[in-house]
């Protein structure tokens, strides 16, 4: 409630309203007078007791705690995993096969692949949200709004519902939330150390508070305003507040999924920008509102951050001197970049990760690349080459390729921050399913060449390998073709590998040339056996990959969209040795004498080849995924379906861990 006392421009009292009615007031907040049509209104605002903006902080942190928890169950499970793999112990023989009973020992793995689909694979249609992060949005949000209008002291709650009382807590409730937005958005946090997540999955967290904190805004706007239409505006802290929300409101559009990729550099440039003025502007609301408190956490949390991440960039680029402080910049063709440059880095980097590379002469703003290979010293000295490869699209990357097209190549001093990245653990995994578009191979490259570096080094279960490219020319296949057919060699013996290149934008040529093949040796009577095999099933295991329906040898078969069979026994998936032959055909010729990288026209059927991967795999299942969005969203939908459900699962059918490489800034 409020008190309204007037007065002449003479100051000579007239009358005095007060609201007869008991007044649920604890204590004022703010008193100051208005002037016009020669009279003062002094108005006296107050408010009941405040609400505990912390309160909402609870959800967050109890649902860090369930992510700590998961992430030191699968670390524990994967350090068992791999303890057993050093010793030579192999325990896909405990792993029960699908005979088509139920059996309740798989309870746990049915929960357990029921709350994978249910939580991180089905999606909302039209928007870019899981159902496990539109639940946790409504959740903090119906909380927030809870508070707002949830009774803080003894007075009737109906005195809540008025609009002068929900509109202040809704403002200070909103501003509460400040600190921890900022918090999440950090790219060094300590959240990743506990439970796993990088910033590239923590920024999901981030846009739930985000989303909260932008409705609890304007919330408190709408009940300003019903307050006193008059006095909206009336002052310079209040103007400094509807600033605050319209950069806000604005930085939010930006960050639409499709703005923000087509236009990155202006979402970024103008994010950071518009942020700057929301903190301040709020900062300088919040200040007669006696609740700027909130607020200094941010510069707080953004400084340590801006502090460390510029002292790895002095660390990386200037403390640590590289001999070549310069990247070499090569244009590969169809608007293909490659990255070279060496740097001193203590610790190395995770195959998988990411760095944030700066061109001082093109610009201060920084992309995020995926760094193309595993961590290797050179020999004789302390620095480890980097390699990424860029796909041109507009702004600096475009600049970029603009230069390096003149003479072919071009050196430019690079600077760069990171690496950062959590990728997920996958040498537990006795098949390891590796699915990239586009300039995602870099990330399954690396990931397989890592792979088998632990499976010869002990660490690693797996058993069988399956990587799939799908690309749209021949030019662009030649920009990783020889580094796939250089990690394709170190396949160990007891892995069996199988490598499908798909040109998803070339007509089916006769003239295709199989790639180079990997000499591995002759082949013995088992593995033979199964050579023939393969090549009887030909036709029918191409057309069963690739959605077009289309031979690499120019060859059309049906194909179809039902549920599928896998067409390969488990003894020609998992056969022994390093002569386990691939299946493609080349000028209607199958190629059974050596193993090697096939190529094949149209699109992968994901589906299928998802299928036939999981329902012969002896153990659990690792997929990883890159590229566009559309690629993605078939493998999330592909393991949505009932190969992979709960049933399945208590039928023997082995779980499925989904790791996806999605850059969403």
């Amino acid at each position: 409630m409020s008190k309204l006392n007037l007065t002449s421009a003479v100051d000579a009292p007239i009358t005095s309203f007060v609201d007869a009615t008991p007044s649920p007031v604890v204590r004022p907040i703010v008193t100051y007078t208005y002037e016009t049509l020669g009279a003062t209104y002094t108005y006296v605002y107050t408010q009941h007791k405040d609400p505990k903006p912390e309160n909402a902080y609870w959800g967050i942190l109890a649902l860090l705690g369930v992510a700590t928890v998961i992430n030191g169950c699968f670390l524990a499970w994967a350090a068992y995993r791999r303890f057993h793999a050093r010793d030579g112990q192999d325990a896909s023989s405990a792993s029960p096969r699908t005979n088509g009973r139920l059996s309740l020992r798989r309870l746990p793995h049915a929960i357990l692949s029921a709350s994978r689909i249910i939580g991180f694979r089905l999606r909302i249609p039209f928007v870019e949200m899981t159902l496990l992060e539109a639940f946790l949005s409504f959740i903090y949000l119906g909380g927030c709004i809870t508070f707002a209008i949830a009774p803080t002291d003894r007075e009737p709650p109906a005195d809540h519902l008025q609009p002068n009382y929900w509109g202040g807590k809704a403002g200070l409730i909103a501003v509460g939330q400040m600190p921890l937005a900022v918090f999440l958005a950090l790219k060094n946090n300590p959240i990743t150390w506990l439970t796993g997540l990088g910033h590239e999955k923590l920024v999901l967290m981030h846009r739930i508070v985000a989303r909260t904190l932008l409705i609890m805004t304007w919330v408190h706007f709408v009940g300003e305003y019903y307050r006193s239409p008059e006095l909206l505006m009336d002052e310079g802290w209040k103007v400094a507040g509807m600033v605050g929300a319209v950069a806000q409101t604005v930085t939010t559009l930006l960050g639409i999924k499709q703005i923000r990729h087509r236009y990155y550099e202006i979402f970024y440039s103008s994010h950071v920008a518009f942020i700057i003025i929301f903190i301040i502007t709020m900062h300088i609301h919040c200040i007669p509102m006696l609740c700027a408190y909130w607020v200094w956490p941010c510069y707080i949390i953004w400084g340590f951050d801006r502090i460390l991440r510029g002292s790895r960039y002095l660390l990386f680029n200037v403390i640590l001197k590289p001999k070549n402080p310069k990247a070499l910049v090569e244009y590969i063709g169809s608007d293909g970049l490659r990255v070279t440059l060496k740097r001193r880095i203590p610790g190395g980097w995770k195959a998988g990760q990411h760095v944030f590379l700066a061109f001082p002469a093109l610009g201060l703003e920084s992309h995020p690349f995926t760094i193309g290979n595993i961590y290797e010293k050179e020999d004789g000295g302390n620095e480890a080459e980097m390699v990424f490869i860029i796909r041109a699209m507009g702004g600096q990357t475009r600049t970029l390729i603009e230069r390096a097209m003149k003479t072919g190549t071009c050196e430019l001093n690079a600077f760069f921050d990171g690496p950062y990245g959590h990728p997920e653990d996958i040498r537990p995994f006795e098949t390891c399913v590796f699915i990239a578009g586009g300039t995602g191979v870099t990330y399954t490259v690396a990931r397989m060449h890592q792979l088998f570096k632990d499976i010869h080094a002990g660490q690693a279960r797996a058993k069988r390998v399956c990587f799939v490219w799908a690309v749209r020319t021949e030019a662009e296949y030649a920009w990783v073709a020889g580094d796939i057919a250089k990690v394709a060699a170190l396949v160990p013996a007891s892995v069996s590998l199988a490598v499908d290149i798909y040109l998803t934008g070339s007509l089916c040529d006769r003239a295709l040339q199989a790639l180079p093949e990997l000499e591995k040796g002759g082949l013995d009577e088992d593995e033979k056996d199964d050579a023939v095999l393969a090549k009887t099933t030909c036709q029918e295991r191409t057309s069963s990959r690739t959605s077009s329906g289309q031979c690499s040898g120019g060859e059309k078969t049906s194909s179809g969209s039902g549920s599928s069979t896998p067409t390969k026994s488990q003894a020609a998936y998992f056969a022994s040795g390093m002569t386990t032959p691939t299946t493609a055909c080349v000028d209607g010729a199958f190629a059974t004498t050596h193993p090697g990288i096939m190529r094949k026209t149209g699109r992968p059927d994901v589906r299928r080849i998802l299928e036939e991967e999981v329902t012969a795999s002896t153990g659990a299942v690792a997929v990883d995924v890159s590229g566009p969005d559309g690629l993605v969203d078939a493998v999330r939908s592909s393991l949505t379906l009932s190969f992979t459900g709960p049933v399945a699962t208590m039928k023997g059918t082995p779980t499925v861990f989904l790791s996806v490489e999605q850059f969403r800034m």
